[in-house]
């Protein structure tokens, strides 16, 4: 399936390259690729995350990161809305 990148999301993704990079630019490169790879299984297997809402948001862990995908699925292919730490608080926790 087709995926896009909400600007949010994007912008997310950009952000964790640039904390790593700071300490360590192997390991945020790393990071940054396995989360690719985490989107483009998604992209193949869109089902596969559970929906977290009534929205048909779903999540997907990034495996050995820290970093959950949030993303929905349309007619259109795959919507990757969020990319955060695990860690950080949920969307709906504001």
């Amino acid at each position: 399936m087709r995926v896009r990148f909400t600007a949010t999301a994007f912008a997310e993704l950009i952000e964790i390259r640039d904390y790593i990079s700071k300490d360590n630019p192997v390991a945020a490169k790393a990071v940054v690729l396995r989360i690719e790879q985490v989107i483009a299984r998604i992209a193949q297997f869109p089902h596969i995350a559970r929906e977290i809402d009534e929205s048909g948001v779903r999540v997907f862990p990034v495996g050995s990161f820290p970093y959950l995908v949030f993303y929905t699925v349309d007619q259109g292919g795959v919507i990757v809305r969020n990319v955060r730490h695990g860690k950080r608080k949920r969307l709906d926790e504001d």
